[in-house]
């Protein structure tokens, strides 16, 4: 309508126009994934997920060594002030699995209250 009425020219309805196209893409692409991830989680974690096999086989460590940290570990970072920093393999999928287990628990909680 601004166009129309002559408040913005043709070029600047075209530019605002292929921005709200942009936009419109990456919010799809956003709700896609994320359809995707709620898919995954209400199709449930089963045991055999290779988080879930990796970390229940060191549930119960008592001495760190190498095989354990070369299976859960992908890097440790130790800075020049002493801070470390550890970035696990499977943290996203913990993380997911997480949260399955939060909404299975809450949904059956509120389902038998």
């Amino acid at each position: 309508q601004d166009w129309k009425d002559g408040e913005i020219t043709q070029q600047e309805y075209r530019d605002m126009k292929a921005d709200y196209e942009r936009q419109t893409s990456d919010i799809s692409a956003v709700l896609t994934r994320l359809n995707a991830e709620r898919a995954e989680l209400a199709n449930g974690v089963d045991n055999e997920h290779p988080a879930l096999v990796a970390f229940m086989k060191y549930q119960n460590i008592e001495a760190l060594n190498r095989e354990i940290l070369v299976e859960l570990v992908d890097y440790i970072k130790v800075y020049e002030n002493g801070n470390i920093s550890v970035k696990f393999k499977f943290a996203d999928e913990l993380r997911k699995i997480a949260e399955y287990i939060e909404i299975n628990t809450t949904e059956d909680t509120a389902v038998a209250g």
